[in-house]
């Protein structure tokens, strides 16, 4: 539980953890057999021997051999040529003058992702739709190469190697895929990764490191913690810390990667975060912005992060998802960013509680799409129809205009929306004349604009769109893009 501790204590905690992480494998575990190196970098190997001694790595096919001596802790990195994205496997043959020797076999270069956050990235293939098709599928991916992190550690201080993980790298098959509800292997980490495929002709290689019911407070590091004003519960330190606890999952979850080199992230977390929507505004992105700097990517390019704004779910307050999900866009400030929304795809049937929807291949295409067009440069569409203005054309009507880039010479798409829960959670367009928020219906759709219509006469203000629990999305583009929820209105 919640206690504080005292000095003595705190410092016997610390010395506990900090005694634990020195790191004692030869070899990383974070890395092994089957996994994917990245592509176009300098890729690392590291490692731990005894100090002073040097460690000496040569690739199957190549003639070069490259060496590290381990400094005073006994940390060994190498850092390896760039190579070209291959679907050859390669060996790797490590020794150490102490005397240790590990070759890794079947590894390939391509592009790594980082995939994290809460529940609903937990949330595996053999839950979600279509999961025995899907599980079947898998062998015709060996290029995609998966590991999965343990939900047993949280840490107060940064871990140099994972105390838990629950699946070393494996190559994609029914069983690496497929081994049950809640296990592995992450749904939308997955379908993110074949939609991807399709396009960008490489290996994948993918890290699945999250845990249900976090906030974003436990992802980020107290450098990033430190540009933002906490939450008044966040501030006690914990003897015996929570999945919550600020930092935590960082130290352990994320820090054991940090030397790892990889294309990007993606991320679908914020349940935990509703009712914090204007903190979430600021911790967010800095924790973005910090995971880029400590992975060691100055370049915001060299790092590409994506995430999923929140999906449907209810009984859950209006304003408090209505804001998260506007929260979660202040992310896009930040350069090399997308996302996905998942706000049209609600799913009243699923055993594990409207909030986790199944439809997690949708979602793993909308991001894969972000992905084509933001990392890769391919000329393809992945916002939907994005609001840029509105104009007064009557008493009770207001033409909203949006981006024509993300609507598409085809024009806007109206669908029909039947709410499937409690109508007072199902809320599409509403308009502000300066008093209160009030219904305002689709009239009409012609190109990039809408036209509402609305009952109180006056100027419009405001504008917010599925502002809800369950949001009424009906405009699309073409490519069964919707637009997001959003609000003109500062949250």
């Amino acid at each position: 539980g919640k206690v504080k501790m005292t000095r003595a204590r705190s410092a016997f905690v610390l010395l506990l953890l900090v005694g634990c992480s020195f790191g004692a494998n030869f070899i990383s575990n974070a890395l092994g057999d089957n996994m994917v190196l990245q592509r176009g970098q300098k890729a690392r190997l590291w490692g731990w021997t005894k100090p002073g001694s040097q460690v000496k790595a040569t690739i199957s096919g190549e003639q070069k051999s490259y060496s590290s001596i381990a400094d005073k802790t006994g940390l060994w990195i190498i850092h390896l040529d760039e190579h070209t994205g291959s679907f050859e496997p390669k060996n790797i043959t490590l020794g150490s003058t102490a005397g240790e020797t590990r070759t890794l076999t079947n590894v390939l270069f391509g592009d790594v992702y980082v995939c994290s956050g809460q529940s609903n990235m937990q949330f595996s293939v053999a839950a979600a739709f279509n999961a025995s098709e899907e599980i079947a599928r898998a062998k015709n991916y060996p290029f995609i190469r998966l590991f999965t992190v343990g939900t047993q550690t949280t840490s107060l201080e940064p871990l140099d190697e994972f105390r838990t993980f629950i699946q070393p790298w494996q190559q994609a098959s029914a069983a690496s895929v497929g081994n049950g509800p809640w296990s592995y292997f992450s749904a939308t980490c997955w379908f993110y990764a074949t939609h991807l495929a399709e396009q960008v002709k490489v290996p994948l290689g993918l890290v699945s490191s999250n845990w249900g019911g976090t906030p974003v407070q436990a992802w980020s590091s107290k450098d990033a913690l430190a540009k933002c004003h906490q939450p008044e519960d966040d501030v006690t330190i914990e003897a015996d810390p929570s999945p919550g606890t600020p930092s935590v999952l960082y130290n352990a979850m994320i820090v054991p990667l940090l030397n790892m080199r990889v294309k990007g992230a993606i991320w679908y977390q914020g349940e935990a975060n509703a009712g914090q929507a204007t903190y979430y505004a600021c911790q967010f992105p800095a924790m973005i912005a910090d995971w880029r700097i400590k992975f060691g990517y100055e370049n915001p390019r060299d790092f590409t992060f994506f995430f999923v704004q929140l999906a449907p779910w209810e009984p859950a307050p209006n304003d408090a998802l209505g804001a998260i999900r506007e929260a979660q866009l202040a992310a896009l400030k930040l350069p090399y960013v997308g996302f996905a929304t998942a706000a049209d795809l609600g799913d009243t049937g699923s055993p594990e509680g409207n909030i986790h929807p199944r439809n997690k291949e949708e979602v793993g295409r909308r991001l894969a799409l972000s992905s084509e067009a933001i990392t890769y440069g391919l000329p393809v569409k992945w916002r939907g129809p994005t609001y840029s203005s509105h104009s007064q054309s009557s008493q009770t009507s207001v033409v909203i205009h949006f981006d024509p880039a993300t609507v598409g010479s085809a024009g806007l798409v109206h669908k029909s929306f039947t709410c499937p829960v409690n109508a007072m959670y199902c809320l599409g367009f509403e308009v502000n004349t300066g008093k209160t928020w009030e219904k305002a219906e689709v009239a009409s759709v012609s190109g990039y604009t809408a036209t509402l219509r609305y009952q109180t006469a006056g100027t419009v203000a405001h504008v917010r769109y599925g502002w809800s629990a369950w949001p009424s999305l009906t405009l699309y583009n073409k490519e069964n893009l919707p637009a997001p929820p959003f609000t003109t209105e500062a949250i």
